[in-house]
């Protein structure tokens, strides 16, 4: 809170008139990270508009670097820009002729995996460079190379050292197409448990 204080010039006191603690202030602060959701129209496919969702989120997730953490740790109910986001995407999805339970487990899949890919964003930020972490792995391998050979041949496609925004897009398109062709013994369950 002294921090806070101090950034927007006001004493701590004076921010506890606002803000009865850091709780509510970290709610205001994920509340109004992203704004409200953009409208998404009908003007492309489903699963392109989910596409743009999920992008505009993890950029959410880049363009704050504490809001990963924040929402981890949070304890509130989500505000009113977050229940947009969501609502939007449930919205695109239930043009995907999934039921509101299949929905919602759509729309948490997505959010793993853009709050997974914030997170090894953070991660790689944090421990250095990439170089230098591949080269200790590639260090480390050498010495029990018959163990991890598989992980030898990511390692040598080059994978690692890759652009993180292939993988994200890589991830985005396989969950997007399970969605569009579910497994029937999957959707029964689902279903059955309704």
């Amino acid at each position: 809170m002294q921090r806070v204080a101090q950034a927007v010039e006001v004493t701590t006191m004076a921010l506890y008139r606002y803000f009865p603690g850091k709780s509510d202030l970290l709610a205001v602060m994920i509340d109004a990270a992203g704004g409200t959701a953009p409208e998404f129209g009908n003007a492309s496919t489903w699963k392109d508009r989910l596409r743009e969702w999920a992008r505009l989120c993890a950029a959410i997730y880049r363009d704050h670097p504490w809001f990963l953490e924040a929402t981890t740790v949070r304890r509130s109910v989500l505000g009113p820009n977050e229940l947009s986001w969501m609502e939007a995407a449930l919205m695109v999805l239930a043009e995907a002729a999934l039921s509101p339970k299949e929905s919602y487990y759509a729309f948490l899949t997505i959010v793993g995996h853009v709050r997974s890919h914030a997170t090894f964003e953070q991660i790689k930020s944090h421990g250095g460079s990439p170089q230098e972490w591949i080269r200790e792995l590639t260090r480390l391998m050498r010495s029990q190379c018959e163990s991890y050979s598989t992980l030898q041949a990511v390692l040598g496609s080059g994978a690692l050292s890759g652009k993180s925004g292939e993988a994200f897009e890589y991830g985005l398109n396989c969950i997007l197409a399970g969605i569009g062709n579910p497994e029937p013994a999957s959707r029964a369950k689902v279903h059955a448990g309704r």
